[in-house]
């Protein structure tokens, strides 16, 4: 960027605020509801700034090339392709995950689980200077990685199907410095962690119903089918994880969390109540108030 008193009467592309607005109204009239956000957040990425130092310079004068990939992604985006696929990046839990169309795309409800896990752990001191931490259905490694960086005690072993988006959970444990303490396992669910303990399971599984798919939104059907798709009901996945859980918790004192969709909390419950009879099961609530997280708790 050139400040535009820096060769006056020589104008040097259009100004920060003008790419701003033009790229807010693009997104407007594709009909991106967050188009505010958006048109600031690529911006951001092409010239590689933070929000303060964006808005500081609303009056610089932006050079041609970078008006022109800036343009350029733009189409990407009017063309419905998600964000985070066009900047590689997601934040989450106050860090900034790659991401690619291998994976799916991070999501703040997703948050949740990591309060309630550290909410546990704070409550049971016993396990904290060396608990154990499953994370089934892994994806890019968002929960693996924040617990890790959150809990600097916990070993954790993320697992996955897919071996291309193993590889983005690697380089996002990479990134954050926990590479160390995270195992990656490519397989179906719990079935590469036989004969291993976990005090806490997370998972966070496919669980859009196949009905409610054809009218997602199109960015939504941009992410890869593996990670949404949970059958006629949306708990295919859960009914086959539950029966596993047993023999891989911490019967004096364990926790698995599976994230869910409001529509399927009622299934998701019985599933886990058969599947283990002796824990008690909960429904945790996001900030929207809707039912988010199922919670079977043994011990």
């Amino acid at each position: 960027m050139e400040r535009s008193t820096d060769h006056p009467g020589e104008p040097v592309g259009a100004s920060l605020k003008d790419l701003l607005e033009q790229t807010r109204a693009r997104l407007k009239a594709v009909g991106i509801a967050e188009y505010q956000l958006e048109g600031e957040l690529l911006l951001q990425y092409v010239l590689n700034i933070d929000s303060a130092r964006m808005f500081a310079a609303l009056n610089d004068m932006i050079d041609p090339e970078l008006e022109r990939q800036l343009s350029r992604l733009t189409v990407r985006r009017e063309s419905r392709q998600p964000l985070a696929y066009i900047t590689g990046r997601r934040a989450f839990y106050g860090r900034e995950f790659e991401v690619t169309p291998d994976v799916l795309i991070p999501r703040t409800e997703t948050e949740l689980l990591v309060e309630l896990v550290l909410g546990w752990v704070t409550e049971h001191p016993k396990f904290r200077s060396g608990i154990r931490i499953a994370d089934i259905g892994t994806g890019s490694g968002t929960l693996a990685v924040t617990l890790a960086a959150e809990l600097c005690h916990a070993s954790v072993d993320a697992v996955d199907l897919s071996s291309p988006a193993l590889a983005v959970a690697r380089a996002n444990a990479s990134r954050f410095g926990v590479v160390d303490r995270i195992e990656y396992f490519e397989g179906d669910l719990a079935a590469p962690l036989g004969g291993r303990n976990y005090q806490v399971v997370v998972a966070n599984l496919p669980y859009v119903r196949s009905d409610m798919f054809e009218s997602a939104q199109q960015e939504v059907l941009r992410e890869p089918l593996l990670a949404l798709l949970g059958g006629v009901d949306g708990l295919d996945v859960v009914r086959r994880l539950a029966p596993t859980l047993e023999p891989i918790m911490d019967a004096s004192g364990s926790i698995v969390l599976f994230e869910i969709d409001p529509l399927t909390y009622v299934g998701t419950v019985e599933a886990l109540s058969k599947a283990l009879p002796s824990a008690s099961v909960r429904v945790e609530l996001d900030l929207a108030g809707l039912e988010r997280c199922v919670v079977a708790e043994l011990g």
